[in-house]
């Protein structure tokens, strides 16, 4: 994609994400822009969160290419937490906490990119973070972060939309970590309906006042109206686009179903050339063997 697929005239930052088994980069809004959409906004500290569910799980089984970018020390890790600090930055900025992650289209790695965001921002001391996973057709993020149990057996986002359980008694934690999870439930009939529900902002608004942040993935805007459905109660949106693959035509489309007022940054994903990765590597070689 080129870099005109996003928002016509907005500045953009790339930041490159190197392969863990396919490369990826980042595409975020400038700080400095985020400086002129608005005043500062008072940071507020999110109360303890109290999780009534027994459920956990253990980022020590997750994805390895999750395990990857958590990793304090590889360059995958580190674009990742220069996302973090934009993001960190918008948050200051524009008071953000819900942020939707999709994808133009299937395939592009909107699963691995909010789940990898997630963890890095839960790995910021004192930060608070819920993953939801509201991909209602085929949830992924469950296995993605380690949770044993398969996707669909443990109740979650459905049950919380049918008004079956309250949301904070279906948020299972991560041993001994700072990052949650309200898995998508039992998969239903009617996805779409259910998404549409007030309760969906009800509950959004709940975890963020509970949370210092709630990322959430959805499915894909072309193929679905999931994320559109979404897009209006959340606070913004990353969009995960395939590097070199995704036409930019099918972007714009995307961005226009999900409103460019709404997107911060788009992830482009699958990239094959780095150049900071030679510096990156001498520099962490060079420290070792001083």
């Amino acid at each position: 994609m080129k870099q005109g697929g996003a928002e016509k005239g907005k500045r953009i930052l790339e930041i490159a994400v190197p392969r863990v088994e396919a490369s990826q980069s980042v595409r975020e809004a400038e700080a400095e822009e985020v400086q002129e959409v608005s005043p500062p906004v008072e940071a507020v500290v999110a109360p303890r969160v109290e999780i009534h569910s027994t459920v956990q799980f253990d980022l020590k089984a997750a994805d390895y290419r999750v395990k990857h970018v958590l990793d304090p020390i590889t360059l995958v890790g580190e674009q990742f937490r220069r996302l973090r600090a934009i993001l960190s930055l918008m948050q200051k900025q524009r008071g953000i906490k819900a942020l939707l992650v999709t994808s133009a289209c299937p395939g592009e790695g909107k699963t691995f990119a909010a789940c990898s965001l997630a963890g890095v921002l839960a790995q910021e001391p004192g930060r608070r973070v819920l993953l939801v996973d509201a991909d209602l057709r085929k949830p992924r993020a469950e296995k993605q972060v380690g949770m044993k149990a398969d996707a669909g057996t443990v109740t979650g986002l459905s049950e919380v939309l049918r008004g079956e359980i309250d949301i904070m008694d279906s948020i299972a934690g991560s041993l001994g970590g700072d990052l949650f999870l309200l898995p998508a439930g039992k998969i239903p009939a009617n996805p779409s309906e259910l998404l549409s529900s007030p309760i969906l902002e009800k509950s959004l608004k709940m975890a963020s006042s509970a949370f210092d942040w709630v990322v959430i993935d959805s499915p894909p805007v072309l193929a679905l109206s999931d994320a559109s459905v979404m897009a209006p109660v959340v606070d913004a949106i990353l969009l995960v686009v395939q590097a070199a693959v995704t036409p930019s035509k099918l972007v714009k489309e995307a961005t226009s179903r999900l409103g460019p007022q709404k997107i911060c940054g788009v992830v482009m994903n699958r990239v094959k050339y780095l150049r900071a990765s030679h510096y990156y590597y001498h520099y962490y070689h060079d420290k070792e063997r001083g």
